[in-house]
């Protein structure tokens, strides 16, 4: 490890000075960020002032990502860097050893947030789902808190599939770039309250959506959806982990079938711009229907070239939800 920082940290000096590197001196301010959900709170926000890049290409997994060299180079180079929080983007802590953060400054979206309490080594963990509810316990994320190996979660990073929870990481991006381009404070604080209003639209089209839900559970591959169930009063009963790429063990998909089964489970969503064959295992032995529904970690460029984004992909989880 210390190798490799000596090597980025030379890459990173070189870039300095190769001619016609200019670093932080466009004329709008360049912030970097690592996956949509981050881009997207940026791109509103920051609106035209701001120069807005994503370092995790479409199809690439935030939780699993291991950063490169030519990211840390990408990173201090922007004036701005935006990320989760580090128990979405586990690369992000290595990544910023290495970085000058008193050249380009860093925000972690979920700072001062309550976040609902994660796994802990969730693969390991044996479920009762008799008793499993969709509230969760609340922990405020100033506290302390460490990853053990394998990459286990004290919090649900999920925080924006709850448009609540969106609202409060927005304004800690707006004041970042407040806090980083004091000129345009303006353009930031109008884009963030018409960002605000229509994150409020949208928390109470779910509620009155999902008020009336008869069957209250849904079974989804990936537990990425423990905010929209604390938030709309669902119960989330999950395949597999908190990571997009967690692979359940042989006994916790006897389990899951067993549990569709018994509860007469119809219906298991899964999110289609990634691998559904977990699922379809358990579908197959059960004879539930996978339909789609989206945790957003990712968005083809097809779909942002047809106009897709947060509001609209998550619209379409409301309705996938209600149907």
């Amino acid at each position: 490890m210390k190798l490799f920082k000596k090597f980025v940290l030379f890459v990173i000096a070189f870039a300095l000075i190769i001619p016609g590197a200019n670093i932080h001196a466009q004329d709008k301010k360049t912030v970097m960020t690592t996956f949509y959900p981050m881009y997207y709170l940026a791109s509103r926000i920051g609106g035209d002032a701001i120069n807005v890049e994503m370092l995790l290409e479409s199809g690439q997994d935030a939780h699993s990502y291991e950063s490169t060299a030519k990211d840390a180079v990408a990173v201090q180079e922007a004036d701005l860097f935006i990320y989760q929080d580090d128990e979405m983007e586990f690369f992000v802590s290595d990544l910023l050893s290495i970085v000058d953060q008193a050249a380009t400054q860093v925000l972690e979206s979920t700072e001062g947030i309550d976040l609902l309490s994660g796994d802990h080594n969730h693969e390991e963990e044996e479920h009762d789902y008799e008793h499993e509810e969709g509230h969760e316990e609340e922990h405020n994320h100033g506290d302390e808190h460490d990853h053990e190996e394998g990459h286990s979660h004290e919090f649900d990073p999920h925080t924006w599939l709850d448009p609540n929870f969106y609202s409060q990481q927005a304004e800690n991006v707006k004041n970042a770039l407040i806090e980083l381009d004091p000129a345009n404070k303006a353009t930031y604080t109008e884009n963030a309250e018409k960002l605000s209003e229509e994150l409020t639209a949208l928390n109470e089209a779910f509620e009155t959506g999902l008020a009336d839900l008869e069957n209250r559970t849904i079974v989804v591959q990936h537990e990425a959806f423990g905010y929209l169930a604390h938030a709309y009063d669902l119960e989330q009963l999950a395949i597999s982990g908190l990571a997009n790429n967690a692979e359940p063990s042989a006994k916790k998909l006897t389990e899951m079938t067993k549990v569709v089964n018994e509860r007469n489970v119809q219906v298991i969503y899964v999110d289609p711009t990634t691998s559904t064959t977990i699922s379809e295992t358990v579908s197959q032995a059960t004879g539930a229907e996978l339909r789609p529904l989206r945790t957003l970690e990712f968005i083809t460029e097809e779909e942002i070239e047809q106009g897709e984004d947060y509001f609209s992909i998550m619209r379409e989880n409301l309705a996938q939800l209600t149907k």
